[in-house]
């Protein structure tokens, strides 16, 4: 751990638990943030797989047929 980080997470260390609780939240939601570039790349993959289902080309399954599935593994 590097020296800022090393103060940073003692400044975190004097905090409440819930202000902890709010400052992990907050870095979670920067790591997360996903980039335009992502968004649109998600939003055409799945465009692109309901018109594949749609041509009949993706086959869907059920629940029952996805659990019974899972049970086998």
């Amino acid at each position: 751990m590097n020296e800022r980080v090393k103060q940073i997470a003692e400044q975190a260390r004097q905090l409440t638990g819930e202000e902890q609780a709010e400052l992990v939240d907050e870095l979670l939601a920067m790591m997360h943030e996903p980039s335009p570039e992502w968004e649109k790349a998600w939003a055409d993959e799945a465009e692109r797989r309901w018109q594949a289902f749609k041509r009949g080309e993706m086959k869907s399954y059920s629940w029952e047929e996805v659990k019974e599935q899972l049970r086998k593994l």
